[in-house]
């Protein structure tokens, strides 16, 4: 719990504490960016690196028929990792968002401090003491008072939070299901070499990884990042000259 004298909005673990001066800032250290770059490759883009380990074996699982079949599929592919960023990231995180945090309930708790939509009352006599958060007002004609209006209508307060409440599903099912599929793929490869080799040693295998790698989630994400940034980074060094060798080969 909180101690008596302290901010609901001040950090309360180790980890938060390293940064809890960092949103304040204006400008950044080339230095920092770089580490904070290198770091987020363990952490961020190794959900992403991991994609072609199983996406198109799952895509084409008896085999490809049509050439043209891969490049539709690889299109999808590029379309979903290009759209999403660019529309979800760059439009709308970077210009909103919850004290630096862009995630579905952060976004969602955005919208409900500045407009009213939340249909279960959470207000507490204790947020009027947050330091970090402030509010502005806006003109009553301007877009953002008529948009405020519309959000604030019955039906569409009920549709935003089904679509947070689903959208957060979403997410937690992709972090269940994602380090299973990605990992139970990688440790089948190992039949390549020897097919001889039961699909349930694979499975032990991969459970072994999964246990391994969850064991060390405590110790917080910035230690686990920079364990997997050096690998993720040789990872996509590999798979990028595979397909530029490919490329340059076969066309």
């Amino acid at each position: 719990m909180w101690d008596l004298g302290q901010k609901l909005d001040q950090p309360m673990d180790e980890e938060a504490g390293k940064l809890r001066n960092m949103y304040k800032q204006k400008k950044f250290s080339a230095l920092l960016v770089i580490r904070l770059a290198y770091q987020s490759l363990g952490v961020v883009y190794g959900d992403l690196g991991t994609s072609p380990l199983y996406v198109f074996y799952n895509t084409f699982p008896h085999g490809v028929n049509d050439p043209e079949d891969v490049i539709g599929a690889l299109s999808l592919i590029i379309y979903s990792l290009t759209l999403v960023p660019l529309l979800k990231y760059v439009f709308i995180v970077l210009r909103a968002n919850d004290n630096g945090q862009g995630g579905t309930l952060a976004l969602y708790s955005l919208l409900c401090r500045h407009a009213n939509i939340k249909i279960i009352p959470n207000q507490h006599r204790t947020d009027e003491e947050l330091t970090t958060y402030s509010r502005t007002t806006i003109h009553e004609r301007s877009f953002a008072a008529k948009t405020q209006r519309w959000l604030e209508r019955g039906f569409i307060k009920s549709i935003i939070l089904i679509l947070v409440l689903v959208g957060t599903c979403m997410v937690i099912g992709d972090g269940i299901l994602t380090p299973a599929i990605s990992v139970l793929s990688a440790a089948g490869g190992i039949r390549v070499n020897k097919p001889e080799i039961d699909s349930g040693v694979v499975v032990i295998v991969a459970v072994v990884i999964l246990v391994g790698l969850f064991s060390v989630q405590h110790y917080g994400t910035d230690k686990v990042g920079w364990l997997f940034a050096p690998i993720v980074l040789v990872w996509f060094l590999l798979i990028g000259g595979i397909g530029i060798y490919n490329i340059w080969r076969f066309g």
